[in-house]
């Protein structure tokens, strides 16, 4: 038994090995590099700052502008009033019992975005998506 185990021994293929991560392996790698965005110019990117601005008016003025709705209700044009439980959107006052309008407004919009961005996907994820907007902000800033 000992012999047979001896010839079976013999035939194995020993193999040293070494962890990945040594020391000597460790000059392969290159320290990291930091990578910073170049700034652009052009007719294009002039445009892009136009629209920024201006969906960013959109963000900001929108809270302030005043509608007249009467007395005792609030004068703001754009109000989600979550303590009375109502929607205001200009001239529509939208309360619970018609939260059917609001999961259709957010359907369509849903609809809507994808339209957009199937039809024109490049346009708005370069000019108007928020996150590309605050992006390029934050990168001014």
């Amino acid at each position: 038994m000992v012999e047979v185990l001896n010839t079976i021994d013999k035939q194995i293929d020993r193999v040293e090995v070494e962890a990945v991560n040594s020391k000597g392996n460790r000059a392969l790698f290159a320290k990291r590099k930091k990578i910073f965005p170049k700034r652009a110019s052009g007719t294009f990117r002039q445009f892009k700052w136009a629209v920024m601005v201006f969906t960013l008016a959109i963000y900001y003025f929108t809270p302030w502008i005043r509608w007249d709705r009467g007395e005792f209700t609030p004068n703001q044009a754009v109000l989600v009033d979550l303590d009375q439980g109502r929607f205001y959107f200009f001239f529509i006052t939208i309360w619970p019992q018609e939260l059917y309008y609001i999961a259709g407004l957010l359907i369509m919009a849903g609809v809507g975005l994808f339209l957009v961005t199937s039809t024109v996907g490049r346009a708005w994820c370069g000019y108007t998506c928020p996150q590309t907007v605050w992006v390029d902000l934050f990168l001014v800033i």
